[in-house]
């Protein structure tokens, strides 16, 4: 009887450690053959997020940079790899210039955002200690559109993260959390624009609840950092969300989003240097000596600060303005065809690049199915039932397209000659 695992070849087996090693060109065959039933990183068919196009030649830089230090260990740059340090600080001299920080900021890498929102609620945490001690049981609070993030690290932190129920025309619903702040409370969060609606949440004035009840507030950027800068500089309104509000302590930037790293990089930038002693973990009660890291992760492939640094200086300044430019003319257009269609709303006024429609004419999800036949691929929202698109400089060859097919779409929905057969939704696996 054949066990779990069990091969006609005994070199192969995809759940279990093969007992003899393998051809390469055997492996990399067998590696190919399964890659083909993947979509590619990035189609102008598909709006769902985590491609970031930028053009093949960022990508090249991108790539080539990552390969230059995939195998540096950057937990070790201060000892032996001092040009992932120079790296590092470059980076983030960039974005806090970008964030418009007062001298003495500072910041630092990590891994991705969920990594900066997770180090932001720990860094906070510990601030509360000494300036809000009378908070015996932690709690933070977050807007209903806030990234899980929140929830994800107050749930390993054991504290509590309390979460509001509505988003009043789609930011956070600044009374209710007003009212949820008692003496438990160390921080409030802001999305500067959520996921779900592409909406910057009013950081004006949850930064002055902050400097009222003297707590911490983190601006979550990772979608704006690398739009709203140069948005501004090309002439569009961009709400107040950077270290330019007064109370704003921490931002959290991605620039494996559309500063176009490689994947793995995202940055937690702080008002002042001094709260750095809060955010840092320092243990030496071991036989190796001091083991002091600013963020959770340790060992990390010094790749993704090789691919931003040089991105960075591949693009500079008119780089940027120049994709960041594309995607914005992209999305007024895609905005404009959408609200033509009778019985679709934009909900919200979206201020980046994310999109999210629906109708309170006819099923949404109808329309998602029959776009997805047609080989649109986007994703759902739930609350309220919607479809979520995601842009990058790809959309711009493909509007008319996805317009025409859209309405086409509408109309066969309103008809009923199509329905939905599935009403989840999901933003990750």
């Amino acid at each position: 009887m054949k066990k779990r695992g069990d091969s006609e070849d005994e070199n192969m087996s995809n759940s279990q450690l093969p007992p003899h090693g393998r051809n390469w060109e055997k492996v990399k065959a067998e590696m190919e053959a399964a890659q083909k039933d993947d979509s590619p990183w990035y189609n102008k068919r598909m709006f769902i997020g985590g491609s970031y196009f930028g053009g093949e030649d960022v990508v090249e830089v991108a790539n080539e940079a990552y390969q230059m230090y995939i195998n540096y260990n950057a937990l070790y740059g201060t000892k032996i790899f001092p040009s992932l340090v120079g790296y590092e600080s470059d980076i983030v001299g960039a974005l806090l210039e970008m964030m418009d920080a007062p001298m003495g900021a500072s910041g630092s890498i990590t891994t991705g955002g969920t990594e900066s929102l997770i180090m932001a609620v720990k860094t906070a945490y510990a601030w509360a200690r000494d300036y809000r001690p009378e908070a015996i049981a932690p709690e933070i609070v977050v807007p209903h559109a806030a990234h899980p993030a929140f929830d994800k690290t107050a749930h390993l932190m054991g504290i509590r993260a309390v979460r509001m129920t509505q988003s009043p025309d789609f930011r956070a619903d600044i009374e209710a959390m007003e009212r949820a702040i008692n003496d438990n409370t160390v921080m409030l969060a802001a999305s500067a624009p959520s996921y779900p609606f592409g909406v910057t949440d009013s950081i004006s004035e949850i930064a002055a609840l902050v400097e009222k009840h003297g707590l911490w507030l983190h601006v979550d950027a990772c979608h704006g950092g690398f739009i709203f800068p140069f948005a501004r500089k090309l002439g569009y309104s961009i709400p107040d969300y950077d270290f330019a509000v007064p109370g704003v302590t921490s931002i959290s930037v991605d620039v494996h989003k559309l500063g176009y790293a490689n994947k793995g990089v995202s940055a937690l930038l702080l008002r002042d240097a001094n709260l750095e002693t809060y955010q840092r973990y320092t243990f030496e009660d071991w036989p190796s000596g001091t083991y002091s890291t600013q963020n959770l992760m340790g060992s990390r492939s010094g790749g993704g600060l090789a691919s931003a640094w040089a991105v960075l200086n591949y693009l500079g300044e008119e780089g940027y303005l120049e994709r960041v430019s594309k995607i914005l003319d992209t999305r007024e257009q895609f905005l404009d065809g959408i609200r033509g269609i009778d019985g679709l709303e934009i909900w919200g006024e979206p201020e980046a690049y994310l999109i999210t429609f629906g109708s309170d004419a006819f099923d949404i999800f109808a329309v998602d199915e029959g776009m997805t036949e047609r080989g649109w691929l986007s994703s759902r929202l739930l609350d309220p039932p919607a479809i979520h698109l995601f842009l990058d400089m790809s959309h711009a060859a493909i509007v008319d397209d996805y317009l025409r097919d859209l309405a086409e779409v509408v109309s066969a929905a309103k008809s009923g000659k199509i329905q939905s057969s599935e009403k989840g939704a999901s933003y990750s696996r």
